[in-house]
């Protein structure tokens, strides 16, 4: 075989120029400039462009060896190029997936005949993380070399990585959902975008649950300031594996209690532990003192539904809000043909799995599952997510947190409690 998996682009069209073509037609248009095509081809792999536009590597690398025959031979019928392809690609919440993937399943079969333009959607389970879908984007792209459609529980990808924010400062995304405005929910706490380029349609909101046979004599939590006190130091289970929902609620307690948050945080913190290890443990019947389990487990508001009667634990939405992770869908502006697919995932049936199946407030105009005052809620703020300050204060408090994780058992230093009034910097105020 003349052409490998690993073989680069550029490594492919300058041993067979007449590759270039196939590669246009399938959407690297790039690729006709000799300098682009020698930055960016020397760095992607033919298995990764494969992936990127949908097809398996093995079928790509078959029609750019039918091409290369086709020229060698004298062919007049070298292979078409691929039928239109629209392509999302998504991390959504667990609970939600396989339903979000059935709306799918229904209207792209039916948009796929209508249009002749086949959808491929890959939805993961947010905890997997957004490695399998950073690594199949260059360096430096443009608009064409990134699927259509992404759908994001969270916002480190978008928001902090250079690839992203180059593509957020050329325009290349746009709010297409057709929504005239947000819902109550929505404009209550500010969720929709002023620049009007990615549409939040939902929020991953962080309650506690609170364990009432290892809480003692001390008074239910029911803030922030409650938790970040040095009588629930060790106390404190945390979603770190999760990591959007994980840097909603650092930059949450910044913006508020400042650095010595960050610092009460992770000395309080007795564990990771995922919330459905906490009511499968209450289930069983642990959660006793000797135990020695954890008080409080910050977790997203689904899991309270799977508490069980007679149980120790006690869900609470903080009185001064839940810390939220959006649930984001970002598209891209120049594919006018994705719109009614965008309409689709961002439509009420949608609306209703997050709000109704995930318990994940939505925006959507027309669902008012959730109202602001019962269900107050901290959103990090357009501002400090578009500001450049972000990735690196995010860097900065994640590392402050782990380092005082690591240290604390030989840290000398005395708990100290936090205070609202807590400064912070102007990177937090942003």
């Amino acid at each position: 075989m003349r052409i490998h998996e690993n073989t680069t682009l550029f490594e492919m069209t300058e041993q067979f120029p007449e590759t270039i073509d196939i590669l246009v037609e399938s959407g690297f248009r790039r690729m006709h400039d000799p300098d682009l095509r020698k930055r960016f081809g020397s760095s992607v792999t033919v298995a990764a462009a494969a992936r990127a536009r949908g097809f398996e590597p093995q079928d790509f690398i078959q029609r750019f060896e039918a091409v290369i025959d086709a020229a060698t031979t004298g062919s007049p019928h070298p292979p078409q190029p691929p039928a239109p392809q629209i392509r999302v690609m998504g991390l959504v919440p667990c609970p939600v997936r396989v339903p979000m993937t059935n709306v799918l399943d229904s209207f792209t079969d039916k948009f796929s005949a209508d249009t002749g333009i086949t959808v491929d959607y890959n939805l993961q389970a947010a905890y997997t993380g957004t490695d399998w879908m950073e690594e199949n984007i260059p360096a430096a792209p443009s608009p064409e070399d990134v699927p259509e459609i992404f759908l994001s529980a969270g916002f480190r990808l978008f928001f902090t990585d250079p690839r992203f924010i180059a593509l957020r400062n050329s325009d290349a995304f746009a709010d297409l959902t057709g929504w005239d405005g947000h819902n109550g929910f929505g404009r209550a706490n500010a969720l929709e975008d002023p620049e009007h380029r990615f549409s939040v349609i939902g929020v991953v909101p962080a309650v506690f649950m609170v364990n009432r046979q290892l809480l003692g004599d001390r008074p239910v939590p029911r803030s922030w300031a409650d938790i970040l006190t040095p009588e629930f130091e060790n106390a404190l289970a945390l979603p770190i594996g999760d990591f959007d929902l994980f840097d909603a609620l650092l930059l949450g307690v910044h913006r508020n209690f400042g650095e010595a948050g960050i610092t009460q945080l992770a000395r309080n913190m007795h564990q990771q532990m995922h919330p459905a290890q906490m009511v499968a443990g209450a289930q069983r019947g642990s959660g006793n003192p000797e135990d020695g389990g954890p008080v409080i487990t910050v977790m997203p508001y689904f899991f309270t539904r799977t508490i069980p009667e007679n149980s120790p634990l006690i869900p609470v939405w903080p009185t001064d809000g839940a810390l939220a992770a959006p649930i984001l869908l970002i598209s891209r502006r120049d594919r006018p043909e994705i719109v009614p697919l965008v309409q689709e995932i961002s439509g009420l049936p949608m609306s209703r799995v997050l709000s109704r199946l995930g318990l994940f407030p939505s925006t959507h105009p027309d669902n008012d599952d959730f109202s602001a005052e019962e269900h107050p809620l901290q959103w990090p703020g357009w501002d400090l997510l578009l500001s450049p300050e972000l990735p690196q204060l995010l860097d900065d408090i994640t590392g402050q947190f782990h380092r005082v994780l690591e240290g604390r058992h030989t840290a000398v230093a005395p708990a100290a409690s936090v205070s609202p009034d807590a400064p912070t910097s102007a990177g937090a105020r942003a």
